[in-house]
């Protein structure tokens, strides 16, 4: 199981983000910026996904300290901001998300990476389940046998 490390100081995009990513089988670690480059160190992650903007440090240099540390790995920035790859140094950044980000694109982006293809089916078998693991709105963790809530049973916000 490829394990990816998501870096950010929001805990709103971190556990959407990390909904996301559970469900298409990776093993997701949250992390923000303070605490990043330790994380790195002792879990070796196959891939980071960056926030741009946060208190202290942009994602862009953050991911400049992460590469000195282990230059395979694949680091993604991610941000609500128009941005484009053109726009870092290559040998650093290697790909850029727009949040919020759509599963499908998520997955080819992925897929590109760590199986060589963009081929959104080839490595996820359950990629058709849309559920949710975790409630985007209270964070309380959803019963994955039963994942295809209207709304959260915790909260009651609508969460499709």
């Amino acid at each position: 199981m490829e394990k990816i490390i998501l870096i950010n100081d929001s805990k709103f995009e971190s556990i959407i983000m990390k909904d996301m990513l559970s469900n298409l089988k990776y093993e997701v670690i949250i992390t923000n910026e303070y605490g990043a480059l330790a994380k790195i160190k002792n879990v070796n992650p196959d891939i980071v996904i960056c926030n741009l903007i946060m208190k202290d440090i942009t994602g862009d240099k953050l991911i400049k300290n992460i590469k000195a540390i282990n230059k395979n790995i694949i680091c993604i920035l991610s941000s609500s901001n128009e941005i484009k790859l053109e726009d870092y140094p290559k040998k650093y950044i290697d790909e850029i998300i727009h949040i919020p980000v759509k599963k499908e694109e998520l997955v080819a982006i992925l897929n590109k990476f760590l199986h060589g293809n963009d081929n959104e089916n080839s490595e996820n078998p359950d990629n058709s389940s849309d559920g949710f693991a975790f409630c985007p709105y209270c964070g309380q963790k959803l019963d994955r046998i039963n994942n295809n809530f209207l709304f959260c049973p915790f909260c009651g916000k609508k969460i499709k």
